[in-house]
């Protein structure tokens, strides 16, 4: 597993990227589809808001559910985190990888 540049977290799984664009905005990035993120943004004061994105739409939208927001910094990267595994699981049961579906190999 890829090791974060974050202070907050220590990795995030294979397949996905971390971008740091600064301390306060952050994005883990699902290689094989780039429309698929989370998003860590505290660049509006002391809160941050985590949103996770599922895709761009014809007009380059982005599906957004609802950002969770008014949380700490740590919150925030616990948060983040953890929707990276759930998506990262989920992505993994459709495309019936082994590891996540516990068939074997």
């Amino acid at each position: 597993m890829p090791e974060s540049k974050t202070a907050h977290i220590d990795y995030f799984p294979q397949g996905w990227s971390e971008e740091v664009h600064d301390d306060y905005y952050i994005e883990w990035v699902y290689s094989e589809d780039p429309t698929i993120l989370v998003r860590l943004d505290g660049t509006t004061g002391e809160e941050y808001t985590v949103t996770p994105i599922t895709g761009v739409n014809a007009s380059g939208e982005e599906f957004v559910t609802k950002p969770l927001s008014d949380l700490s910094r740590e919150e925030a990267f616990e948060v983040a985190i953890t929707l990276v595994y759930a998506i990262n699981g989920t992505v993994g049961r459709l495309e019936r990888q082994s590891e996540f579906t516990g068939e074997s190999a």
